[in-house]
C-alpha cells in the first residue's frame, strides 16, 4: 500500500526519506549541524549501521521501520530521559492498533515486547547546536514490521508474524507519528505523571523478582516502579535502589526479556 507520508504527518513535523543511509540517527545528527531545527523525521527503508542502546548492531534490511525524530529540548535536557518512555508509549500505541488483542508489554527501559518476545528498539542521543547553543535530542526508532532477527541473545518478533492484516512500514510509521505528536502534546501540557502512569499500566516485571545488570555491577530485587523521572525503583534488602541505566532480566527466565 502506498501512502503520501508527508501528507499524513500531523501538523508541525517534516519528513526526508532516504532508500539507503548509514544510520537515521546520524543523519539527523548531521542536520542539526547543519540547522535543521526540531520536528523533523529522517526516515530510511535500510540501514548500513543501525544501531540499539549499548552501541549494539541493529540489523536494518529493507521491510522494517527505521526512523529518527529531531527533538528541541533546549534548557530542559535534564528532563531528557522522559522522552524514552514517551516514545515507548507512542510504539506501544503503534502495535496495539496493527496487531489488537495481543499481550503487548513495556520492558523497562524502553523496549516493547509481544508475548515476551522483542518487536521494536529506541536509542536516544543528544546533540548541541554549537552555532546557535540549543539542545536536540534524536529519537532513533526501529519497528520489526516485515522480519526480525533470528541469531539474537532474546525471543524477536514482527508485526506480520502476528497478524493476516499484512502493514508496511511506511503504514506503521504514519501512525507512530502520529502516537509521537500526542504523547509529546500529553507531556507538554501535563508533564511526566501521565506518562509514568500509563507506561507502568503496561509493565513487565512490576512486584516480580528481577535481576539489573549495569555497567559496574549486578543487583537482585523488587521491581517496586519508576521513581518521578523514570529511574528503575528496586528494592534490595529492605532498601530501595535507583537505577538509572541497565539491563532487566526477569527472575522467572533465563533469557533476558
Amino acid at each position: 500500500m502506498d501512502i503520501d507520508i508527508q501528507n499524513e504527518l500531523p501538523e508541525g513535523f517534516d519528513i526526508q526519506i532516504f532508500s539507503f543511509i548509514d544510520s537515521t540517527n546520524m543523519e539527523a545528527a548531521r542536520k542539526i549541524e547543519l540547522g535543521s531545527k526540531g520536528g523533523l523525521w529522517i526516515k530510511a527503508d535500510e540501514q548500513s549501521n543501525g544501531r540499539g542502546r549499548g552501541d549494539r548492531l541493529w540489523i536494518s534490511k529493507p521491510g522494517n521501520l527505521y526512523a529518527s525524530l529531531i527533538y528541541e529540548i533546549n534548557e530542559n535536557i535534564r528532563d531528557a530521559a522522559q522522552l524514552s518512555f514517551i516514545t515507548a508509549l507512542a510504539v506501544r500505541d503503534t502495535i496495539v492498533k496493527c496487531i489488537p488483542n495481543k499481550n503487548i508489554k513495556c520492558k523497562w527501559p524502553n523496549d516493547i515486547l509481544v508475548s515476551g518476545k522483542k518487536i521494536s528498539g529506541i536509542l536516544l542521543e543528544s546533540r548541541l547546536n554549537k552555532t546557535e547553543g540549543i539542545n536536540y535530542i534524536i529519537i532513533g526508532t526501529g519497528i520489526n514490521v516485515d522480519h526480525h532477527p533470528e541469531l539474537t541473545s532474546y525471543e524477536a518478533t514482527h508485526i506480520n508474524e502476528q497478524t493476516k492484516q499484512k502493514r508496511s512500514h511506511s503504514e506503521v510509521f504514519v501512525m507512530l507519528a502520529e502516537k509521537m505528536d500526542y504523547w509529546l502534546s500529553v507531556w507538554k501540557e501535563k508533564g511526566f505523571d501521565p506518562i509514568r502512569e500509563s507506561w507502568l499500566g503496561s509493565a513487565i516485571g512490576i512486584g516480580e523478582k528481577i535481576t539489573v545488570k549495569t555497567m559496574s555491577n549486578q543487583l537482585i530485587g523488587w521491581f517496586v516502579g519508576l521513581d518521578r523521572d523514570g529511574a528503575l525503583m528496586l528494592e534490595v534488602d529492605g532498601n530501595i535502589k535507583i537505577i538509572h541505566s541497565g539491563d532487566v532480566f526477569l527472575e522467572t527466565k533465563e533469557r533476558e526479556l
